[in-house]
């Protein structure tokens, strides 16, 4: 059944015929209005009603109903007004004299929907609107501005009139790129402008031809409309009524939404964002016990409105049949959290399904994952194979790869429990290889158990790890992290006996190690291990570096300046601080030993031909690339919906990449620095050098020119001095050896010559 319903005010009569619509009862609703058009006496005053039923009607597809009624509605009125004509046609523009204009206007309006080639109907149409509004009424400056008279497409035009109308003094609009929500202040019909006052754009004037498409009209009651002027109703539904609210969001931001979205939204205005955990663990059970909602529990955590009630039970047991493994596990631990005194329906299945997936699965990581499940859930039958002969079968290293993956949220401490308890022999074994997953939680819980099943052997391992720290950078950063806060461990002892100069300088050779993973790795390999290791740098404010710097000697603290120095990239938030608690102990630091012109971040040297290239591609990128993205955004936008328009959304992500792209050759281009002949150094590789090498292991020569990031690559003979492969070269001199670390492996080079590429 439709949700049609009449007028709040509407008197039976109307309720009846409303109710008759939505249930398609058409003898019904013939019968009804048969009845009102018997009492002439009121007919008069219930046009608008009617006229507005019959235009509902006609939007819900019931021509056949609706068409003969009006005409029989005109008619009536026609006779009644002594305006018909001797063959019961159609009235003139003078007809229904006796009803007032508002009313003549709203039986008109919906006479020119049904019969839109009639044209006395229009002309009595526009004679009543004409003498209801005024010349200089906003109702006739949208008017005008439609000009249904000469529309070709009638109901069209009446369309984009009662669209217009909405946009009336008071009401709450929204400019969708970029000037905010405001309130229409005036609507100007001598000059056709709608006086807008919005959030960035102050008591600015908008033509009414062009308004619709520039604002969106904020209803009353919806959450954005109540964040620009509600907010007594907003504050009352925070407190009070969360569902209904996270309803409006919705409804206002799309279906489904995610949970970041919403908070984002509810703490620009509507909630203080210290108070937003407390009130959305509050409001999600809301949500859920509600029915209506589904709320996903992994990344981007969506909330979805549903059109029918779904109890969680319900929402938990389908995601558990799902095919797909994380939806069904994510399941199948909430509903084994809540046990079979509140999921009596969901419980029981659990235990059979993850049995029957037991004998269905291969992935070890997954049989492992549902081993745990099993261990946790009651079996009403005995299985044919059980959980525990399934976790006997797995290796220990198996088992450490399991644990490696074990999914968010799952406790090492438990896991490690059923372990000690089924493979008793292996706990050891498997702690041991634990302790160097790159899982930090998982690692406190190895070490634990390593140290009370053998303290030995955990103080032989993290002996190991300190005099090999690049074996397991990982471990060895979280024993650090644990000496610096002051826990105690069998483990620990050793990094206790060490000081604050030999801690510093153990993580100033770990970060070079980062370095040298990330050239054959990746940055996002090794980033947050590079955090950890600023992080503890700058343990307790920097306090433990500054007291490492003081133990040092003057030529150290020098080294150790030259280090942080060349290492500031990957020590972006404190590597300024490093440098000035180093000068503050020793001030000499930075006064000698000039660094090199390449190790300055401020300055891209490069040839003239280098720059050239550079300056082409910025030519190329201001003159062709971005008028032809911002072409291609502009026709997409004109296919439609932007919320589903890929090709508007694909223009948009390369408008966003061409500008930053664009950015940043800007930005480059203004610290370029020419290469000369005077940067040459003899004897020293640098700027502007020519190197010929011999390659150790194949007996092979090489000739490259030291240049600039624009001048060409090693295919091309050329090394850029910013490139890893350029680094390493930097600084050596005849006969020096070069070990160069690339991806594709380790190769020793020999330096045979230096001379300069201007001779």
């Amino acid at each position: 059944m439709s949700d049609l319903a009449a007028p709040a005010n509407a008197d039976s009569k109307l309720t009846n015929l409303y109710e008759s619509l939505a249930e398609g009862d058409s003898d019904r609703i013939e019968n009804l209005w048969m009845d009102i058009l018997e009492d002439t006496a009121q007919l008069a005053s219930t046009l608008n009603d009617l006229a507005g039923f019959a235009a509902e009607g006609l939007r819900q597809g019931q021509e056949t109903t609706i068409k003969p009624l009006l005409e029989l509605t005109w008619g009536t009125l026609s006779e009644a007004s002594g305006d018909s004509d001797e063959e019961g046609g159609a009235a003139s523009a003078a007809a229904l004299s006796g009803v007032a204009s508002a009313q003549r206007a709203a039986l008109g309006e919906v006479m020119v929907r049904a019969f839109p080639a009639r044209k006395e109907y229009l002309a009595v149409y526009l004679d009543a609107f004409l003498e209801e509004n005024g010349p200089m009424s906003a109702e006739r400056a949208f008017f005008n501005t439609c000009d249904i008279e000469n529309a070709t497409d009638k109901v069209e035009a009446l369309d984009r009139f009662s669209q217009l109308l909405e946009y009336r003094p008071g009401a709450v609009v929204y400019h969708e790129s970029g000037w905010g929500i405001g309130e229409i202040l005036e609507v100007d019909a001598l000059l056709g402008q709608i006086r807008v006052d919005l959030e960035e754009k102050k008591d600015h004037r908008i033509s009414i031809e062009a308004v619709d498409s520039i604002l969106d009209i904020l209803p009353e009651g919806t959450f954005r409309c109540m964040l620009y002027h509600e907010s007594e109703e907003l504050t009352r539904l925070v407190e009070e009524d969360p569902v209904e609210l996270v309803q409006k969001v919705i409804h206002d931001y799309g279906n489904p939404l995610p949970q970041k979205e919403i908070k984002a939204r509810m703490i620009a205005g509507a909630i203080d964002s210290g108070d937003w955990t407390r009130w959305w663990t509050r409001t999600k059970k809301k949500l859920r016990d509600s029915g209506f909602f589904r709320i996903g529990d992994r990344s981007p955590y969506l909330v979805e409105q549903l059109e029918e009630a779904v109890s969680f039970e319900d929402e938990l047991l389908s995601r558990f049949r799902s095919e797909d493994w994380i939806d069904c596990r994510s399941a199948a631990r909430q509903i084994i959290k809540g046990g079979e005194k509140k999921y009596p329906a969901a419980y029981p299945e659990v235990a059979a399904g993850l049995q029957d997936r037991l004998g269905k699965v291969s992935k070890k990581t997954t049989v492992f994952e549902i081993c745990l499940l099993l261990a946790r859930v009651t079996q009403t039958e005995e299985p044919e194979v059980s959980w525990v002969e399934v976790l006997e079968s797995f290796t220990v290293d198996e088992i450490s790869a399991a644990l490696d993956s074990l999914p968010v949220g799952e406790n090492p401490r438990k896991v490690f429990k059923l372990l000690g308890e089924t493979r008793p022999a292996d706990q050891l074994s498997v702690a041991l290889k634990a302790f160097q997953s790159r899982s930090d939680n998982l690692r406190k819980v190895a070490f634990e158990t390593i140290d009370s099943i053998d303290p030995g052997e955990l103080k032989d391992l993290c002996s190991q790890i300190y005099a090999s720290p690049r074996l397991s950078p990982e471990a060895c950063i979280w024993l650090l992290g644990c000496r610096l806060a002051g826990k105690e461990g069998t483990g620990l002892d050793p990094l206790f006996k060490r000081t604050s100069r030999e801690l510093v300088i153990l993580l100033m050779d770990l970060l070079e190690h980062l370095i040298d993973r990330e050239v054959r790795e990746g940055r996002n390999a090794v980033k947050d291990l590079m955090k950890k290791v600023e992080t503890l740098l700058y343990y307790s404010e920097g306090d433990f570096f500054k007291e490492a710097v003081d133990l040092m000697e003057s030529a150290e603290r020098k080294m150790l300046y030259k280090r942080v120095l060349r290492q500031q990239a990957q020590l972006p938030l404190k590597g300024p601080r490093f440098l000035e608690a180093i000068s503050s102990v020793d001030p000499s630091v930075n006064q000698e030993d000039k660094i090199p012109d390449w190790e300055n971040p401020e300055i891209i040297f490069s040839t003239e031909a280098g720059r050239g290239v550079i300056e082409e591609e910025n030519r190329e990128l201001q003159d062709e690339k971005l008028p032809a993205i911002f072409k291609a955004i502009g026709d997409a936008a004109e296919l439609g919906d932007l919320s589903e328009n890929a090709e508007f959304t694909s223009a948009c992500e390369e408008r966003d990449n061409l500008v930053r792209k664009a950015e940043q050759i800007q930005e480059d281009l203004e610290k370029v620095q020419l290469i000369d002949s005077s940067m040459v150094e003899e004897g020293v590789v640098g700027l502007g050098s020519r190197v010929r090498a011999e390659n150790m292991e194949s007996g092979e020569s090489v000739f490259y020119s030291v240049l600039g990031p624009w001048d060409g690559g090693p295919e091309e003979g050329v090394l850029n001095y910013r490139s890893p492969l350029g680094q390493f070269f930097l600084g050596k001199e005849v006969d020096d050896e070069v070990e160069v670390v690339l991806p594709g492996g380790t190769s020793m080079y020999r330096i045979l010559e230096i001379t300069s590429v201007f001779d």
